[in-house]
C-alpha cells in the first residue's frame, strides 16, 4: 500500500469516527438538555459513576436502599468511569463517554474494508456502520455498560482477521467485564476461531473455557452473592414455552436487518456466531422490549455483522455487500430516533433546571425517572417507586409525567406537612415542614 492510499485510508476512517461521534453526542446534548429520559438506567449508571468517582462500592440507592449494582449486572469495567465522573460530575460525561465509544469502533473496521474494497466500498462500510440503527437507539436509550463492549467487539474481530492473536485475545477477553451473558459470546467466538482453522483449536479451546467460566461464574456465584435477595434477577425474565413464538415477525425482521447489515453475505462468516447467544435471550426473554429495534439491545451486534461482512466477501462483492448494508441503514432510520434532531422544540423543559436547582437544597431527595440522573450529583437520589422506608427532606416531580403531586405523594407515604417550595405548573418541589 502507497503512503498516500495509506493516508486516504486513514484520513476516511477518521472521517467516519468524527462524524459518528458528533452524530451520537448532538443527540445525546439535545436528549440532556430537553430533559428526555427514557428510563431509569441513565441515573442508575450515573449514581454508580459518583460513586466509582468518590471510591466508595456501586452502591445505588435509586434501585433500592443500600442496593449493590454488582449484584444486579455484572460490569466491573465500568470502574473506568469514576476519574473521568470526578472531574466532569454529570449523566452528560456519561452520555459523551458513550458517543465516543461507538464513534471509535468504527475505526478498525472502516480502515479493514477500505484496504479490502476500496476506497467506495470501504467508505459505504463505514456509512452505514455509524447510521446504524443499533447505535442510534442505544444513544436514545442513553447510557449502558454494553458502549464498552461494542469497541472491544470491533477491534478484536479486525485484530483477530489480521493475524493478531494476542490483541484480539485481550479485547475479546475484556467481554466478561462487561456484563455477564457476554461470556457466551466469548465461548461462542471460540467456536467462530475454531471453523476458520482447525490450527487454533488451542486459541479456541482458550476462549471457550474463559467465556464459559465466567458466565458460570457470575451467574451462579458472583451475582447472588452480591444482590439483596441473594439471587440472579433475570433468570424469571426467561421463558422459552411462553415467548419464543409471540411476536415472531417481530423477531424475524430484526434478523433479517442484521443479515443485510451484514451485507447478506457475511451469513457465510463464523463471526455471525456470536449473535446468537444475545439473539436466544432477547428472543426467549419475556420483557417485550428484548424482542424489537428499541433500546440498545441490538448494539453489540452491530460491529459483529460488519465484521462478518469483511470477513468473507468475494470480490466480485467488493462493492455490492457495503452497499446493502448502507441501502438497508438507511432504510432502517425510519425504525431509530434520529427525528428528534428535528424534532427537539417537542421535548424543550427550560424550567426544569430551576426546579433541579431548587431540590439540590436538600440533602436526600425523592425523584421520577425524568429527573434522577440531574439530581444525582447534588444530592443523595432515590426513585421515588424504590424509596422505601428511607424518609426524603424534599420530593420533586414532573407533575405532567406523574400521577401525582409531590406534596400529596410524600403526605400520603410519610405524614407530616410538606410544603411547596417550587413549583411552574410543571415542575415541582416538595420539602418536609420541620
Amino acid at each position: 500500500m502507497s503512503k498516500g492510499t495509506k493516508a486516504q485510508h486513514l484520513g476516511v476512517a477518521g472521517a467516519v469516527c468524527v462524524l459518528g461521534f458528533a452524530l451520537y453526542s448532538t443527540l445525546s446534548i439535545m436528549m440532556w438538555r430537553g430533559f428526555i429520559s427514557p428510563s431509569w438506567d441513565l441515573g442508575i449508571f450515573t449514581q454508580l459513576a459518583d460513586q466509582y468517582a468518590h471510591f466508595r462500592a456501586p452502591v445505588v440507592n435509586i434501585k433500592g436502599d443500600g442496593y449493590n449494582l454488582l449484584g444486579d449486572h455484572f460490569h466491573p469495567i465500568l470502574i473506568l468511569l469514576g476519574p473521568i465522573f470526578r472531574i466532569f460530575p454529570s449523566g452528560l460525561t456519561l452520555l459523551i463517554i458513550q458517543s465516543a465509544l461507538f464513534a471509535v469502533s468504527a475505526w478498525p473496521l472502516t480502515r479493514l474494508a477500505l484496504e479490502r474494497f476500496g476506497l467506495t466500498g470501504g467508505s459505504l462500510l463505514g456509512a452505514s456502520y455509524i447510521l446504524s440503527w443499533g447505535f442510534i437507539n442505544a444513544v436514545w436509550s442513553q447510557f449502558h455498560e454494553i458502549a464498552f463492549a461494542v469497541p472491544l467487539i470491533a477491534f478484536g474481530l479486525v485484530w483477530w482477521m489480521r493475524g493478531k492473536r494476542i490483541h484480539a485475545a485481550v479485547a475479546i477477553g475484556l467481554l466478561v467485564f462487561v456484563k455477564e451473558d457476554l461470556g457466551l459470546m466469548v465461548l461462542m467466538f471460540g467456536l467462530a476461531v475454531l471453523l476458520k482453522d482447525r490450527k487454533d483449536w488451542q486459541w479456541a479451546t482458550g476462549f471457550a473455557t474463559w467465556g464459559i467460566l465466567w458466565f458460570v461464574l457470575t451467574v451462579r456465584v458472583i451475582l447472588p452473592a452480591l444482590n439483596p435477595q441473594g439471587q440472579y434477577d433475570y433468570t424469571d425474565n426467561v421463558s422459552v414455552a411462553e415467548t419464543l413464538t409471540q411476536s415472531v415477525d417481530t423477531k424475524f425482521a430484526v434478523v433479517s436487518v442484521l443479515v443485510l447489515a451484514a451485507g447478506v453475505i457475511g451469513l457465510k462468516s463464523p463471526f455471525m456466531l456470536l449473535m446468537l447467544p444475545t439473539l436466544a435471550w432477547r428472543f426467549v426473554g419475556n420483557v417485550e422490549y428484548y424482542w424489537g429495534f428499541d433500546f440498545h439491545y441490538s448494539a453489540v451486534l452491530i460491529p459483529i455483522a460488519a465484521a462478518s461482512m469483511i470477513d468473507v466477501a468475494p470480490r466480485r462483492f467488493f462493492k455490492l455487500a457495503p452497499a446493502v448494508a448502507f441501502v438497508a441503514a438507511c432504510a432502517m432510520l425510519a425504525q431509530s430516533q434520529i427525528n428528534l434532531l428535528w424534532k427537539y422544540d417537542q421535548y424543550a423543559s427550560p424550567s426544569a433546571q430551576s426546579a433541579i436547582e431548587a431540590a439540590s437544597e436538600y440533602d436526600t431527595v425523592a425523584t421520577d425517572i425524568y429527573l434522577l440522573a440531574y439530581t444525582v450529583p447534588h444530592t443523595n437520589t432515590y426513585w421515588y417507586g424504590t424509596v422505601g422506608d428511607v424518609q426524603p427532606d424534599a420530593v420533586l416531580f414532573n407533575t405532567a409525567k406523574t400521577d401525582y403531586s409531590p406534596e400529596s405523594w410524600a403526605q400520603s407515604k410519610y405524614g407530616g406537612v410538606w410544603t411547596v417550595v417550587f413549583d411552574d405548573g410543571t415542575y415541582k418541589v416538595a420539602a418536609r415542614q420541620e
